[in-house]
């Protein structure tokens, strides 16, 4: 178990293609055997794969993020009544939640939460606590998930990797600072377009209105959180909660962070009240490879509030999607607050993370072991990825074509950088991080937060 809530995915890749085009991609310069197969390391903790009919294949599928065959082992387990009803409804809780059916997840797994053994049932116990906590910040009931992630660090804290442990308790404390903010309302009274307008880094900014203050913010799905500045908050006038929790990006470094409620904020015309959003020293969000200062990012859950979201070169559509479900065509899925975009790589389709602040897509050491006879005869080759918390190096590989299919659009990918290692990004569990870039030949992208739907191009209705 590992909890990616309250990452600044976004805003730590932002400098990536700078860096590239500053730095160079330094590949070894000796002649390469084309037999020469790409060095990937080996996973640091891997559990073999089980039969498909084992008892614990569920588990193992949900451990390895592949929310698409989890899918369809619980329709086929539903239909034939071939695993206990208890797995059953614990699968079908989880994953309404990795499909953003929160309530449905909540009906599910409550029930359960009392019902699972404390001992024989510890690793499914410690799941749906931490679903749950998932389930209740995004209604809202910020005192519930609190309780949640409480319950979880006492009972299952001690037997957990520091790291994991870590995470836990960074956001309890996040949470526990909005114990007693009022929940995020948003009402839209109409489909409406806006304008999208590029900043000094390239990055796509929509106008905010909060107050008498009008500004631009970084459009960002890679963003957990809306963030802004202590310097924003101050020009805002808004109250800054402390908390003792720490923000990560994909240098692994750790940020002071404290969090604050804005009361109201409008995008176009959608009155959002209530949105809770990060609060950064200006220090951190200072990109100084590009001499440039971000004061704010428009994050998750404001963005998923908005419904359905058309993302062209230069404006954003919004559309409610009232009425909106799942259905075959249902692409989306959510690791906490993080898209993932499903996209057919050959003849298998796989999970990766989608940050469209990020300038790069990169590929992690799952795509590397997965896919390692697209790399055969590659020369090494390393990357510095810059953004908050500073400058990180990482060896790899340059692939510089990838052909892959996104809800039945083929797209290919240019110069696009795999790494060999594991790394501390945010989307290390999943086979990449695809950037907006990919949608750039499109003219753009289409998320539909209520039919969990991801398309290339953007498509208003």
């Amino acid at each position: 178990m590992r909890m990616m809530g309250w990452r600044l995915a976004g805003v730590a890749g932002l400098t990536v293609a700078g860096l590239l085009a500053a730095d160079g991609l330094h590949a070894a310069r000796a002649p390469v055997d084309v037999r020469d197969a790409p060095e990937c390391a080996l996973p640091s903790a891997a559990r073999p794969e089980p039969k498909a009919d084992a008892p614990d294949r569920p588990d193992w599928l949900l451990g390895e993020h592949r929310y698409l065959e989890l899918a369809a082992w619980l329709e086929t387990a539903a239909r034939t009544g071939t695993a206990p009803a208890r797995t059953v409804e614990y699968v079908r809780g989880v994953l309404a939640n990795k499909q953003n059916q929160n309530d449905a997840s909540i009906e599910q797994l409550e029930p359960l939460r009392t019902r699972l053994d404390p001992v024989a049932d510890s690793a499914r116990a410690a799941v749906v606590l931490e679903t749950l906590a998932d389930d209740y910040l995004k209604t809202y009931r910020y005192d519930a998930a609190a309780t949640a992630l409480a319950q979880l660090d006492r009972e299952h804290g001690p037997a957990m990797a520091s790291a994991d442990r870590e995470d836990v308790e960074e956001e309890l404390a996040l949470r526990r600072a909005l114990r007693h903010a009022a929940p995020q309302h948003v009402s839209i009274a109409a489909p409406f377009t806006v304008a999208l307008r590029p900043d000094a880094l390239g990055l796509r900014e929509v106008t905010v209105r909060v107050g008498s203050d009008s500004s631009g913010w970084i459009f960002d799905t890679g963003a957990n959180l809306s963030t802004i500045t202590e310097g924003m908050a101050r020009r805002l006038g808004l109250h800054v909660i402390a908390t003792a929790a720490k923000t990560k990006g994909i240098t692994g470094v750790g940020v002071p962070t404290r969090v604050t409620v804005i009361p109201e904020m409008r995008v176009g015309g959608a009155r959002i009240r209530n949105a809770i959003a990060i609060v950064l020293p200006d220090s951190s969000l200072d990109i100084p490879q590009a001499h440039f200062q971000i004061t704010a990012i428009l994050g998750y859950p404001v963005l998923e509030a908005l419904g359905r979201l058309a993302i062209g070169t230069d404006s954003l559509g919004v559309d409610p999607g009232i009425g909106e479900t799942l259905s075959d065509s249902s692409n989306l899925f959510l690791d906490d607050l993080s898209p993932l975009v499903a996209a057919k790589v050959g003849d298998t389709t796989r999970l990766f993370h989608f940050d469209s602040g990020a300038d790069a897509t990169l590929l992690t050491v799952r795509f590397c072991r997965a896919y390692a006879s697209l790399l055969t005869g590659i020369a090494p080759t390393h990357v510095k990825i810059g953004g908050a918390g500073g400058v990180q190096r990482y060896d790899g590989y340059k692939l510089a074509r990838l052909p892959l299919t996104i809800g039945g659009t083929r797209a290919v990918l240019d110069s696009v950088f795999v790494f060999r290692d594991e790394s501390k990004s945010p989307f290390e569990a999943y086979y990449g991080n695809l950037s907006g870039a990919v949608a750039a030949k499109f003219g753009g992208y289409t998320i539909d937060f209520r039919a969990m739907t991801f398309e290339l191009g953007a498509k208003t209705r």
